[in-house]
């Protein structure tokens, strides 16, 4: 799949992968992160 010039929205888990890692790597793809959170789904 091809992420560049894309528009990302990330949302993250607490628990899980958190938004900033997941942010992280997307950047390095070449897709622009308009919104990334992480949350707690308990």
């Amino acid at each position: 799949m091809e992420f560049r010039g894309k528009k990302i929205a990330i949302l993250g888990e607490r628990d899980g992968v958190p938004a900033h890692t997941i942010e992280q790597a997307i950047e390095n793809l070449g897709a622009e992160v308009v919104y990334a959170t992480t949350q707690c789904f308990v």
